[in-house]
């Protein structure tokens, strides 16, 4: 041991030692070596000994280590990057679906208590006119009571909110009983090119309509559009109003608006706010809006502007407030004389027909927003849901 390691010293653990500092010596020039291998001249062993051997100087042996430790961090730090942005993302998306969770749930709240609000309605004459608390309460059912539909009833339910709105379907036109005249109001209001009417009419006809007998410009099952589509005409009333993208001729855009055929028209603003399939066809003329009411025609024409100016105006009452208990007409009779109407419309109209009621329902929280929308069958100790929607608000 003494002839081996001469500088070691004579006893055997410092030889040892030395060993292995020699060792981890080589191991602290390796990375140096890794950088600059063009520059080694050679590797040798002298006196036993391993030794580097370097061509660069000393300075641009650190400039080297330097560029390796710049190296390594940078890429560390993209790393780290990375992964704080990757959890930011993940952070957002879990936050974004338990708010939208909640607001799902603020809005089927909200129609839970359009549904006992309806249900109420049936005893709002028993509610006391002193009971300051729920005076609010009982006027709402008491309009629903008559038949006037309610908007923009806040709901709150701790950080969440929902907005609802009860509407008696009979504020829309039965899209099964609509006439000829009132197809040619209802699609002129709703922007479609007039050359498109007499098509869209009597494919509508033949679609519903039993049998097989063509209109003029109608299509049944022997229709090129049936057979490329795989199924024939119903020959029955619509149950949604859905169904009509499965007739010739209606198209989304036609349907629920959207950009025209031509660019240079105007969009189409839709028809399917303005139907339902629901009731016996009388337009309650207390809760109908004002595009629905143009669509009443009268001798063969449709209502004036100032006619239904009018009757928006007295519906609401002295105060002019919706939600107040002066809302409504009383009867066909005083909605037609305060608003002008021609008298031959009294049998398309009504006030009070509530047997299905629309229930829309828009839950929030935090800005995130979910909405319900449903029609039920009310009558005395049931209120009976017979379609349901539930969809994400942008």
């Amino acid at each position: 041991m003494e002839k081996s390691f001469p500088r070691c010293g004579k006893h055997k653990i410092r030889a040892g030692f030395c060993v292995f500092g020699r060792f981890f010596s080589f191991f602290e020039h390796f990375p140096v070596f890794l950088t600059n291998f063009g520059d080694f001249s050679r590797f040798f062993v002298k006196k036993r000994r391993l030794v580097p051997v370097f061509a660069g100087s000393p300075r641009r042996r650190d400039g080297a280590a330097l560029i390796v430790a710049l190296w390594t961090v940078l890429i560390l730090s993209l790393m780290v990057s990375g992964l704080a942005y990757e959890m930011h993302i993940q952070s957002g998306i879990t936050s974004f679906a338990r708010k939208r969770l909640k607001a799902q749930v603020a809005a089927r709240g909200g129609a839970e208590y359009a549904k006992f609000l309806l249900a109420k309605s049936f005893e709002a004459s028993a509610f006391e006119e002193s009971d300051e608390e729920a005076e609010s309460f009982r006027i709402l059912a008491k309009n629903l009571e008559r038949g006037i539909g309610v908007f923009g009833i806040e709901v709150e339910m701790g950080a969440s909110s929902a907005t609802v709105d009860i509407l008696p379907e009979a504020g829309r036109r039965n899209v099964n009983m609509l006439q000829d005249e009132d197809w040619e109001e209802l699609l002129d209001q709703s922007g479609v090119p007039e050359e498109t009417w007499p098509e869209l009419i009597d494919c509508f006809m033949d679609f519903i309509d039993p049998g097989d007998e063509h209109r003029l410009h109608g299509a049944e099952a022997d229709d090129g559009f049936y057979k490329s589509a795989g199924y024939e005409p119903k020959n029955a009333p619509l149950d949604t109003v859905d169904e009509l993208l499965l007739i010739k001729g209606f198209t989304p855009a036609i349907v629920y608006g959207g950009p025209p055929t031509n660019p240079r028209d105007e969009p189409l603003r839709g028809i399917a706010h303005l139907l339902t399939t629901f009731g016996d066809g009388k337009v309650n003329v207390n809760t109908a809006s004002r595009e629905v009411l143009l669509t009443l025609t009268a001798r063969g024409r449709m209502l004036d502007d100032w006619v239904v100016d009018d009757l928006l105006r007295e519906r609401l009452g002295e105060d002019g407030l919706a939600n107040t208990k002066d809302d409504g007409f009383a009867s066909v009779a005083e909605a037609i004389s305060k608003s002008g109407m021609d008298p031959v419309l009294a049998d398309k109209i009504s006030v009070s027909d509530r047997q299905y009621v629309r229930v829309i329902s828009i839950g929030d929280n935090n800005g995130v927003r979910m909405g319900v929308w449903a029609v039920f069958e009310v009558a005395r100790n049931r209120v009976i849901p017979i379609y349901w929607r539930e969809e994400h608000m942008q």
